[in-house]
Order: structure tokens, then C-alpha cells, then sequence
């Protein structure tokens, strides 16, 4: 088997540099997250042990717990390139550094005791294993590494549904197959999208002498939604595992009351005409465009 994790790190390592940059990005991140979306109450997470497994270089979701009342958080992820940036990143956000540790590890095999952790979280990690056996170990590990009355929190990604089953796999494959697209993939920015704009413009009124406005195209396609592309098309693996297959792992290792969770995502590009259907998994468009919806859950360990 190819072991495709070194290059996945680095290929996420590159994109969470370009969003640590993007200030708008960060905060719709940090912003997802809610007390009442995790449903634990106001109170608990204050003073508590927290893990972010895979939590890259932005460590997006440290910033949420942390202003949830968490002071013992931890960060894992391959390597050592990210740790700098991380702290970078929190340090952004006046996170104070005395309260989080950075380590390197993988969710295959994380680096603590177990029944370490009071809340256990690995957001979009678990699409990117080498195969489902991987994923079976992850998951292992994160159970291991939470406390008896602790929580795991996890995000696997969508199943099914136009996107996941059609558009993005065309494009993937095209991506590692046509030079061009690939070059175009790997440096998408806003301004190729505002060039476009200005030379169909052009193009349109020497042609047709009418005036077509489209300078609202950089607004709709800004740096989020540049990497949203990138997050979506250039790493080697994304696994399809769905709802029945992550309720299973969470019985197997011992969860209660396990639930999914949904969140509506306030966004600023074109993604946010769409994330009515995005919320709204029940919607018939919706289950045509994104099959499950996304997939998010939350167990108590007994």
C-alpha cells in the first residue's frame, strides 16, 4: 500500500498557510463552532482537557474551545513545520500560549495515555487515511486517548450526492491528469477569477457593444472559497464513509447517546447562496447536490 500521508500534510500544510493569512476565513471558521452546537452545556468546558487531533497549521478549532473556558489544550499533527505557524495563528487571536501544546503524531498512533482527554475532536482528518483500515485505527486511538465520560467529537465529510459522487472525482482525476488544470489548481487565487471577469467584459462590449458588470465576481470567489477548491481536489485520498459505518465505530468503542450534529455556516462567497441546502440535508435538492449532508458526530464514552 502507498502511504500518501507525508504528501496529504503538505498539501494541507500549504492551504492552512494561505488561510492563516485570511482573516474573514479564520473567524467563518471559528465561527461554525457554538456552545450550543456541541449541546454540552455553558459550563462545560471550562477548565477542561481538550485535543484537536489533525489540527493543522491554523489550529481553527483550539480558538473556540479556548474561549469556552478550555486552559489544557492540545494540538497533533504530522511533523514539525506546523507547530510555528499554529502558535502564530492563536497568538492572532490572543490565545495565550501558556495554554496549549503542540506535539507531533498522527491519529494512528497519538502520543498520550488513555483516558487522557475530557473532549476529543478530528475535524475532516478521517476523509484523508490511506484506507479504511487506517481510519478503524484512528478511530481506536481516539477513543483510547478519552477520558470515561469524556467526548469524541468527529467530522467525516459528505456521502453521496452530485458533488462528492460526480463533479469533484471528474475533477480530481482531470487535476492528475492535465498539467494545465493542475498548474491552475495549485495557484488559484481571487484575482484569476477578477481577470476572467475583466476580459469577458472586454470581450463582450467589443464584440456586442453591451456592458456586462460582473465586478462582483471577486467578492463571490475570494480566498476561502480558492482553497474551499483546492481542500476538495488536490489530496491523494478522500474516503467515502458514511453515517451507519461512524455510528458502528462509535457503539464499538463504547459511546452513549452518540448524535449528529448541523450547524449553519454564515459565509461571505458564493457558497453562501447554497448553504440553505447545505443545512437543510432533508431538502430533495439538497440530498440530489450533497447525498447525506455533512457529517458530524458526538459520543460520550462510557
Amino acid at each position: 500500500m502507498v502511504d500518501y500521508s507525508k504528501e496529504t500534510r503538505e498539501i494541507f500544510h500549504k492551504q492552512h498557510q494561505r488561510i492563516i493569512q485570511d482573516r474573514v476565513a479564520m473567524e467563518r471558521f471559528i465561527n461554525m463552532f457554538t456552545l450550543d452546537y456541541f449541546g454540552l452545556g455553558a459550563d462545560y468546558f471550562k477548565g477542561k482537557r481538550v485535543l484537536d487531533a489533525g489540527c493543522g497549521d491554523t489550529a481553527k478549532l483550539l480558538i473556540p474551545l479556548w474561549r469556552f473556558g478550555a486552559r489544557k489544550l492540545h494540538g497533533v499533527d504530522i511533523g514539525t513545520d506546523f507547530i510555528q505557524v499554529a502558535q502564530e495563528s492563536l497568538e492572532n487571536f490572543d490565545i495565550p500560549l501558556k495554554d496549549v501544546k503542540f506535539s507531533t503524531g498522527s491519529v494512528l498512533d497519538l502520543p498520550f495515555e488513555d483516558n487522557y482527554f475530557d473532549f476529543v475532536s478530528c475535524h475532516g482528518v478521517m476523509l484523508h487515511p490511506n484506507d479504511i483500515d487506517e481510519v478503524n485505527i484512528a478511530f481506536s486511538e481516539l477513543a483510547r486517548v478519552t477520558k470515561v465520560g469524556g467526548y469524541l467529537y468527529t467530522v467525516f465529510g459528505l456521502v453521496g450526492g452530485l458533488f462528492e459522487e460526480a463533479i469533484f472525482p471528474a475533477l480530481r482525476m482531470y487535476y492528475r491528469n492535465n498539467e494545465d488544470f493542475k498548474k491552475l489548481i495549485d495557484n488559484i487565487d481571487p484575482d484569476n477569477f477578477e481577470k476572467v471577469a475583466i476580459f469577458m467584459t472586454q470581450e463582450a462590449k467589443k464584440f456586442t457593444g453591451e456592458e456586462i458588470d460582473l465586478s462582483f465576481v471577486k467578492d463571490l470567489f475570494d480566498l476561502d472559497f480558492c482553497v474551499f477548491v483546492q481542500n476538495g481536489i488536490q489530496a491523494p485520498v478522500r474516503l467515502a464513509i458514511d453515517e451507519k459505518y461512524v455510528i458502528g465505530l462509535y457503539g464499538k468503542h463504547e459511546f452513549n447517546n452518540t448524535r449528529r450534529l448541523h450547524r449553519y455556516v454564515k459565509r461571505k462567497n458564493i457558497r453562501k447562496y447554497f448553504a440553505p441546502l447545505h443545512y437543510h440535508v432533508e431538502n430533495p435538492i439538497s440530498k440530489i447536490l450533497y447525498g447525506s449532508g455533512n457529517l458530524e458526530f458526538i459520543g460520550e464514552k462510557i
